[in-house]
């Protein structure tokens, strides 16, 4: 696996789906689209495989991403073809970013992909970097960011009135961006729905044309994850569980019906006895507690996470502007 470069988005490319990608381009590809004097609009597209939204937004907009200045990363083509998030036995490739010390990747060749599209990026000095992914649970439109200064927060208050600043997993592609630019994860919604596209479209549209209109404070909802819950052997997932995904669940709710849950804090630290209770072998929560990204996949769960627990963070009215 190696780095492509590109200083076109032909039609031909743009008229493929995800899974015909990884023919076409051989791998993943950084499409340099920058136009002189005009810092670049970084956007990263199908880190996961399995989530086509933001390539679908692409496909549709591609003449208006051509005329802009743009930095386009395809991301995980080979994992598209396949329909999967990673390919089994490879890293995640939303847990490279940080290099060999800083996330999952060890010496994996996504880690050294990771590392050029960063040193290119960062010598472009681009003006904002967009993650585009899907959810694998029911959750509405939301944004993740890891610094709250105030061109970061009112992009993320553009695209939904809710946002996560993020604190674990590591090795985010936003996280590292975050360092020299705004930058944001938009999660767009289920893959393979219209709505998520659609909604994906009218954001990337604003944003190729420099337009972002920061919500009202009243409106906007920011949280910070407390803990990250994983999963063992034996899990059995609690579909409806997912109704309270950006809402605080209360005391007893089941997480899993059966299956070994831990409750991790962002610097490794277990908190299962603050959060989680034990009861004829199903695992609930012991209070009330803001709960996001719970899925009922089951594969998804065990390979990432089962959901995040959340508290509040407070968003004054000056905090937010472009």
């Amino acid at each position: 696996m190696r780095l492509r470069f590109a200083d076109r988005l032909p039609d031909t490319i743009a008229a493929l789906e995800a899974p015909e990608l990884a023919e076409a381009l051989g791998g993943p590809t950084l499409f340099d689209l920058r136009k002189a004097g005009e810092p670049p609009l970084f956007v990263s597209v199908l880190l996961h495989g399995n989530e086509p939204s933001g390539w679908d937004a692409v496909r549709q907009l591609r003449h208006e991403v051509e005329r802009t200045s743009v930095l386009l990363f395809v991301g995980n083509v080979e994992a598209a073809h396949a329909g999967l998030r990673t390919l089994p036995g490879r890293v995640d490739f939303n847990r490279v970013w940080e290099g060999r010390e800083g996330g999952d990747g060890g010496d994996a060749p996504e880690v050294a992909i990771a590392e050029q599209v960063v040193s290119f990026a960062k010598a472009a000095k681009p003006r904002l970097a967009i993650d585009i992914h899907n959810n694998t649970g029911r959750n509405p439109p939301y944004a993740v960011l890891t610094r709250t200064d105030g061109p970061t927060l009112a992009t993320a208050s553009a695209f939904a009135d809710l946002a996560l600043l993020a604190t674990q997993p590591k090795g985010v592609q936003t996280s590292r961006f975050a360092k020299f630019c705004p930058s944001i994860t938009i999660e767009v919604g289920m893959p393979n729905e219209p709505a998520s596209t659609n909604r994906t479209v009218a954001f990337l549209r604003g944003l190729l044309r420099g337009q972002i209109a920061a919500t009202r404070i009243g409106s906007f909802s920011l949280f910070e994850t407390v803990a990250r819950v994983t999963a063992g052997a034996g899990l059995a997932v609690v579909p409806c569980t997912q109704r309270f995904n950006f809402r605080t669940a209360p005391a007893g709710v089941m997480l899993a019906s059966s299956g070994e849950l831990s409750a991790w804090t962002s610097d490794g630290g277990r908190v299962d006895d603050r959060f989680l209770r034990v009861r004829n072998g199903a695992t609930v929560l012991a209070k009330p507690t803001a709960i996001a990204m719970y899925t009922a996949d089951v594969a998804a769960a065990k390979s990432d996470c089962l959901c995040y627990l959340l508290e509040p963070r407070e968003v004054e009215a000056g905090d937010i502007h472009v």
